[in-house]
């Protein structure tokens, strides 16, 4: 500390200052602890910070984005039978349209939050938007399988930027101790999408086209093209586009995603598509493992600028708190994907009523993100929302392995109010805690590795669970004294179930045999969970009263001050 003197001199100690007014100072505590080997210093508590008009129509245009990011993920759930009976296609097919989505979108998240970092959010915000738009085309225009797929994975880069870019900007205009707030205008649009999709996506299935669950994107992306060159006017520092060009990790970022990417196709088709002995798992796999370790070599000592930090797992409460976010993406799009298949192929309800009930998630799922954000604002305190969140996670997916064809409906709607429950209290909570971890000037990055990782876990979620649903589904199959191969046509079996009477024996044996796939998938869930739970008790409490710091600024233009009310 210094005091400026009556005679303009000073006298400096370790302890104390002292100056002619004889004033005695102690140096002010670090209201932060120091946590697994990490000294930093915190702020104090700001006053409450509110977001001007500009920043406010920021956060409302990346919430419709997200919105339109969260209705494509979901939209698909009920309609994969329709699409997959359009385009011949199998289960195995049936399985890779929501897979490549999710792999293409994980995989790509870091290195398209480095690149913003380098050329600017906006530019990079409205390049991603506009992978998404060709991607949809694809899609809506699609005659084969093959089409689709490749619509949907290019879908995915553009939906794994909009993502990405909007959790990145939050970090550049939101102080950390008011973030997990405001975010929750994101996260509760995510989840209005999450809730509608399903619904949507059957009535479209019964009422006109599948093509529909595409053509729907085309008017948010016409939204976003028309309002974020004009809103987020954040500029990153001055530099040359050939100095840009060098900054950025090319090498990394491919060794990254094709490693990446091997690694999720290995997981991902293993044990359904291929056995896990098979030569093709095994070499995608090893490439995808052996990928991994050379990206981390390079970015710890070959990297002029790594996009992966390895200062972002700087202490263990950063590798506990990282660690959830992957199981919890893997625990939540896993749900959502075989809650749906539950009602739709064990209870034989329709696309559209499959959409209704699945809304019991979201209805505690989207207040209790949006209250815990609230919360912890005003706590400055993130552990107790994460530990409840997981407790309540693991009973609630626990208690679904008891579901079948004749549960009374105020079980599994309890049931599923208590997964939306504790999934909520996990999202937000978790997202911010890896923030506060995170060092300083850390925070964006920390905000991508979260964002990716929790991806990364979606798409696993997905293929581990199509994975162990097949081959339970199989075995039950064959223990029936029914065909194995039925398991390669489960989407279309539901088709048949339908026009068969209720007293049909074949159909009563495949329902049986569904609610054993079933089983066994939450079972797998349910042990996720509790080790989820467990390894959340490693994360130490950090402060939220941190200052902003960032190299992106908004830039003033003559709209921002007419927002603004500067003229």
């Amino acid at each position: 500390m210094q005091q400026q003197l009556d005679a303009s001199v000073t006298v400096k100690s370790p302890a104390i200052t002292i100056s002619s007014q004889v004033s005695l100072e102690k140096p002010e505590p670090d209201s932060r602890p120091v946590s697994d080997g990490a000294l930093e210093s915190a702020v104090k508590p700001e006053p409450e910070w509110k977001p001007t008009t500009q920043e406010f129509l920021i956060m409302l245009s990346l919430a419709l984005v997200s919105l339109m990011i969260a209705l494509d993920a979901n939209i698909i759930i009920t309609s994969l039978g329709a699409v997959t009976n359009s385009l011949h296609g199998s289960t195995t097919g049936t399985f890779w349209i929501g897979t490549a989505y999710l792999l293409t979108c994980a995989v790509t998240m870091p290195f398209t939050a480095a690149l913003s970092d380098i050329f600017g959010r906006s530019i990079c915000l409205l390049c991603s938007l506009a992978i998404f738009t060709v991607g949809t085309v694809f899609c809506a225009i699609a005659q084969t399988l093959k089409m689709m797929l490749i619509g949907r994975s290019i879908q995915g880069i553009g939906g794994g930027g909009i993502i990405i870019i909007g959790l990145v900007v939050f970090t550049d205009i939101v102080p950390l101790r008011f973030r997990s707030k405001y975010y929750g205008i994101i996260q509760g649009a995510w989840a209005l999408g999450t809730c509608l999709g399903p619904i949507i996506g059957g009535l479209f299935v019964t009422r006109t086209t599948w093509r529909w669950i595409f053509y729907i994107m085309f008017p948010f992306c016409g939204i976003g093209f028309a309002t974020i060159p004009f809103l987020l006017t954040l500029k990153p520092r001055e530099e040359s586009m050939r100095e840009k060009l060098l900054r950025v990790d090319w090498l990394g970022g491919f060794l990254f995603i094709s490693s990446s990417t091997a690694l999720l196709i290995a997981v991902s088709w293993g044990g359904s598509m291929f056995a896990w002995g098979s030569w093709r798992t095994i070499l995608p796999l090893i490439l995808g493992v052996v990928g991994l370790v050379a990206t981390g070599f390079w970015e710890r000592f070959g990297a002029r600028e790594p996009f992966l930090r390895h200062s972002l797992f700087h202490c263990p409460s950063a590798f506990a708190a990282y660690a959830g976010a992957t199981l919890q993406g893997f625990l939540l799009y896993g749900a959502l994907y075989y809650g749906p298949l539950y009602f739709m192929a064990e209870r034989l309800v329709s696309p559209v009523q499959t959409g209704i009930n699945m809304i019991t998630t979201s209805v505690s799922l989207i207040p209790a993100s949006i209250a815990v954000g609230v919360a912890i604002t005003r706590l400055n305190h993130f552990r107790w929302a994460i530990w409840s969140g997981w407790t309540i996670t693991t009973i609630s997916t626990a208690a679904i392995c008891a579901w079948g064809v004749n549960t009374p409906t105020a079980a599994w709607a309890v049931n599923l109010l208590g997964l939306g429950l504790g999934h909520g209290l996990v999202l937000n909570s978790q997202n911010f805690a890896t923030q506060a971890i995170a060092l300083s000037r850390d925070e964006g990055a920390a905000a991508a590795m979260y964002a990716f990782l929790r991806s990364f876990g979606m798409a696993l979620g997905v293929g581990v669970g199509a994975s162990v649903f097949q081959n339970v589904f199989a075995m039950r199959l064959g223990a029936m004294g029914l065909p194995t191969d039925l398991a390669n046509k489960a989407e279309q079996l539901i088709f048949e179930l339908h026009k068969r009477p209720a007293g049909d024996e074949f159909r009563n044996k495949v329902l049986e045999c569904y609610a054993g796939g079933l089983r066994g998938v939450f079972a797998m869930y349910a042990g996720v969970a509790l080790l989820a739970g467990l390894l959340s008790l490693g994360i130490r409490h950090f402060d939220l009263n941190k200052e902003l710091s960032t190299d992106h600024t908004l830039e003033e233009t003559g709209l921002s001050k007419r927002l603004n009310g500067a003229v």
